[in-house]
C-alpha cells in the first residue's frame, strides 16, 4: 500500500514544476541611452508570458554606470497595452542594483524578492528597469533588440519615462526594443482526478492499517 501510495504522488505532482525562459537578445548591441536618475527614469518593454507563474528571474544587458536601480514587472495602464506601462501595478521586483559600472555592454541578472504575483500564459506585461526615487551617479546605455527577433512574434513596443515620479511615459518606439531576460517558474494546479486518486488512496492506506490492527 505504501508503495501504492508513493506512486499516486509521484503521478500527481510529476511534471507540476515547469519554466520559462524570454529572452529578447541585444542582436542591435549598445542602444538606449541614458538610463539614470537623473534624465531618463525608467525604460519600459513590453513581453507576453509563455507560461503561468512567477517572474523569478530578471536580466538586462547595459553600458556604463553607475546610477542606482532596480529590474520590475508591471502591468499596463487601463489593462491595455496601447495605454502604455504601469508603474504603479507592479507584479515583480528585484532588490536596488547599485555600484555598476561597465565598460561595454554587459549582461547581469537579479532574482526577484518575495510576494511576486502570478504572470497569466498569453497576457502582456512590461519589464522594466527603473531608478525612480533611488542614488547613484552617472547613466547606462541599454542593449537594443529588433522587433519581433528570434523567434519572438508579439510585436513588442518600448516605452520610456522622463518624469522622475515615473507616472508619465512620454516617449514610444515600436522599434527597436529594448533588450532582457524574464524566467518565469510555474507550477500547476493538480487536476480534480488527480486529487480523487490521491483521496482514494489515502483511504485505502487508512483502511489497511486498521484491517491488520491486532
Amino acid at each position: 500500500m505504501k508503495k501504492l501510495l508513493a506512486y499516486m504522488l509521484g503521478c500527481l505532482f510529476a511534471g507540476s514544476v515547469n519554466a520559462g525562459l524570454i529572452t529578447k537578445s541585444p542582436d542591435l548591441g549598445d542602444y538606449w541611452s541614458p538610463l539614470s536618475n537623473t534624465g531618463t527614469y525608467i525604460y519600459a518593454n513590453s513581453f507576453v508570458a509563455d507560461s503561468n507563474g512567477i517572474a523569478t528571474d530578471l536580466g538586462i544587458w547595459l553600458n556604463g554606470g553607475s546610477s542606482d536601480f532596480v529590474l520590475q514587472v508591471f502591468g499596463s495602464l487601463g489593462g491595455n497595452l496601447n495605454n502604455g506601462p504601469d508603474s504603479s501595478n507592479i507584479f515583480a521586483t528585484t532588490s536596488v542594483i547599485s555600484g555598476l559600472s561597465f565598460s561595454s555592454l554587459t549582461y547581469i541578472e537579479q532574482s526577484t524578492l518575495s510576494g511576486a504575483i502570478d504572470l497569466v500564459a498569453n497576457e502582456t506585461y512590461w519589464f522594466a528597469a527603473s531608478t525612480v526615487g533611488l542614488g547613484g551617479s552617472g547613466s547606462f546605455n541599454v542593449g537594443g533588440h529588433t522587433q519581433n527577433s528570434g523567434g519572438i512574434i508579439d510585436n513588442g513596443t518600448f516605452w520610456f519615462s522622463n518624469d522622475s515620479s515615473g507616472v508619465i511615459f512620454d516617449g514610444q518606439s515600436l522599434t527597436p526594443e529594448m533588450a532582457f531576460t524574464v524566467n518565469i517558474d510555474s507550477v500547476s494546479v493538480p487536476e480534480p482526478a488527480s486529487i480523487v486518486l490521491l483521496g482514494l488512496g489515502l483511504a485505502g492506506l487508512g483502511f489497511s492499517r486498521r484491517k491488520v490492527k491486532p
